[in-house]
């Protein structure tokens, strides 16, 4: 008896052990241990932040600014604030003198200016990168051609209009017919917004797994150079239209992966309106016969001048009306302060003032009312929104510009 006992006690003695420690891996594993995520980075293409604020107040954008369970905050682009700079910022978390990402264009080797429009450019490891490094799907879905081809070198899928993958086809549709974009300018660039919005959706319902999706919506950015920035009609049509699509998109990402989303939406630059051209080419004309490369970004001129011409480019361009100023190459301390200090970088740059912007022709300013590349606050202030149920867990204190947005991503995929 007093053996079944003593087998007894050391049986039950057992199951208090095995008991404790399963107890114990729970722990360790429960509250702390974060599921897989899935991130996705919308960047809606040239809307500043204070735009949102003329937006109707039952639009998921306006909604979202005042929601508590979301965050909104205000942050800077860099500089040029434009797209390929913007967006190179974005998915890799470092500034033009880092990523070599210094602009639109760049001299190449034969003294032309060149897009910049595939992966090798950017001289940074992406998000994307980072992403499959740690086993996550990865897919960057744009309206512009260009964005997709720079950020896609570690890309499973990098979708636009003009690569579309045969399942996105059966899903979704075709994206719209390039031709017809003239005859609705602003309703063209909308529905290919949408289309992007609703090839979003297919990609999480075909890949249920955790990812880093990246999205460029463009309509803001054309219908604003073209009708000017918000408050015009068509550019307010095209951001309730995306406010639409986003949030059919969250509720996709709830019923694709509830629970294990998150969706951070900004922008790569702003939008000023403008209404003067400054002919950047006649001043240049009239200085030296030679063919001065340069590239026109809206309100940045970049001048690949030799050093003959450069003080001379320089001081005509100071003495033009609408130059803000002008930055050459011995000004270190403000390349430095910019960021742009890099072999890529011109000798001569020249920022516009508001009103302004750098023009091929002046009568292509019948066509133009909005852009951007200066350091106006309506250029550099953009939106930072979190949405998701991680949104109240992320810390925007030290947030301050779009560089920081790499942080935020990797503390959501805990890597």
């Amino acid at each position: 008896m007093r053996k079944q006992h003593h087998r007894f006690l050391l049986l039950l003695l057992a199951l208090i052990i095995v008991w404790s420690q399963a107890a114990s891996a729970i722990g360790a594993a429960g509250p702390e241990q974060q599921e897989p995520m899935t991130v996705v980075v919308c960047v809606l293409d040239g809307c500043p932040d204070h735009s949102l604020d003329y937006l109707p107040e039952i639009t998921y954008l306006r909604r979202l600014c005042l929601d508590a369970n979301s965050q909104h905050k205000t942050i800077e682009a860099v500089f040029p604030s434009s797209t390929a700079a913007g967006h190179a910022a974005i998915f890799t978390g470092t500034y033009p003198d880092k990523n070599g990402i210094t602009g639109k264009e760049y001299l190449g080797d034969d003294g032309e200016p060149v897009r910049f429009n595939t992966p090798d450019t950017t001289e940074v490891p992406t998000l994307f990168h980072i992403a499959r490094s740690a086993g996550y799907g990865t897919a960057m879905i744009s309206a512009k051609a260009n964005v997709c081809r720079r950020l896609s070198g570690a890309t499973d899928f990098a979708i636009w209009p003009g690569s579309v993958p045969d399942w996105v086809i059966e899903s979704v549709g075709e994206p719209p017919d390039e031709s017809t974009q003239y005859d609705n300018y602003a309703g063209w660039h909308i529905e290919l917004d949408q289309w992007v919005l609703r090839t979003v959706e297919a990609y999480l319902k075909y890949n249920d797994g955790p990812a880093l999706v990246g999205i460029n919506l463009g309509s803001p950015d054309t219908c604003g150079h073209r009708f000017g920035p918000v408050p015009a009609a068509e550019t307010t049509d095209a951001l309730c239209a995306i406010s639409e699509g986003l949030e059919e998109l969250v509720a996709t990402l709830e019923a694709t992966r509830p629970g294990r989303w998150s969706l951070i939406i900004t922008a790569d630059h702003g939008m000023t309106r403008v209404d003067t051209g400054i002919a950047a080419r006649d001043i240049v004309g009239d200085i030296t016969d030679k063919d001065v490369p340069m590239t026109l970004d809206g309100g940045a001129l970049y001048v690949w001048a030799d050093d003959e011409d450069r003080g001379k480019i320089a001081d005509a361009l100071r003495q033009t009306e609408g130059v803000a100023e002008v930055i050459d190459i011995n000004d270190k301390a403000r390349r430095a302060e910019l960021h742009i200090e890099h072999p890529r970088t011109p000798p001569l740059i020249a920022i516009s003032e508001r009103g302004y912007m750098f023009i091929e022709a002046l009568l292509f300013m019948d066509y133009t009312l909005g852009s951007h590349g200066t350091l106006l606050d309506t250029d550099i202030e953009i939106p930072l929104i979190v949405v998701g149920p991680k949104a109240d867990a992320v810390n925007l204190e030290n947030v301050n510009s779009i560089t920081d947005i790499r942080s935020i991503v990797e503390m959501l995929f805990d890597i």
